[in-house]
């Protein structure tokens, strides 16, 4: 079943993306910014992030590069946008800065970073793909997640969209009220604890543990498979030592 905390996170995630999709059918380009740091003494980015989409590519570069585009019914300045340095971290802040704007922003992003940084993103809804970083860590409110290469932990908090990740060399953590789930090659343990939406694990390297609420469940290979609950929806499991079902 789906706890009341779940339910709550559904709702307002069906909130959030009622109200991205009006902005997205609504908004018009009003400006592009490009923002830079220098990232050679940097090992972190925090993202504070609204509306729009959030596109984040690792490579061998010594800078943070950001590319804005900034959606509006007609242009204005009352909206948050900025990439700070602090100590070893750099922070990009990308919002309305006030959750009762009546001048509502959404903001696009594109981001290049060093492939050695670590992740920590706070979204609230718009689309996630991330390609190329370490240990990365994700609290999102609406929105599909698209994750690929990560060298390090991935843990994800999501209330609705669909997620897919492949890749990723340490331990995943996926917490997740509606949309599908896709995994794939992942050296270390997983655990999903989802509302509803299929599940499909494939090629893992350590245990699977999964809580489920609704919808089919698919493992094929993997140390172990823990099954902690499953309200409804067919299990399938496939070259899989099955424990506790």
């Amino acid at each position: 079943m789906i706890n009341t905390f779940t339910r709550l996170t559904l709702i307002s995630a069906a909130l959030l993306s009622a109200q991205a999709l009006a902005w997205n059918n609504e908004m018009t380009l009003q400006d592009t910014k490009q923002l830079t740091l220098d990232a050679q003494s940097l090992s972190v980015l925090n993202v504070e992030a609204g509306s729009g989409f959030l596109h984040i590519v690792g490579s061998n570069t010594n800078t943070v590069t950001v590319k804005a585009e900034i959606y509006q019914d007609e242009a204005h300045d009352n909206y948050c946008l900025a990439l700070d340095k602090s100590g070893n971290s750099a922070k990009l802040t990308a919002n309305n800065c006030d959750s009762n704007n009546d001048q509502p922003t959404r903001i696009d992003l594109t981001v290049s970073i060093p492939k050695t940084f670590t992740l920590d993103i706070t979204d609230g809804s718009g689309d996630i793909s991330i390609e190329n970083a370490a240990t990365t860590k994700i609290n999102d409110g609406s929105g599909a997640i698209k994750i690929n290469n990560i060298t390090g932990q991935l843990t994800i908090e999501d209330g609705s969209g669909a997620i897919t990740a492949s890749n990723i060399t340490d331990n995943v953590n996926i917490h997740d009220g509606s949309g599908s789930i896709e995994l794939a090659n992942t050296q270390g343990d997983v655990i999903i604890h989802d509302g509803s939406g299929s599940i499909d694990v494939q090629n893992i390297g350590g245990n699977v543990t999964v809580s489920d609420g609704s919808g089919g469940i698919y493992v094929n290979k993997a140390a172990s498979f823990t099954l902690l609950a499953d309200g409804s929806g067919s299990v399938t499991i496939k070259n899989v030592p099955v424990q506790n079902r």
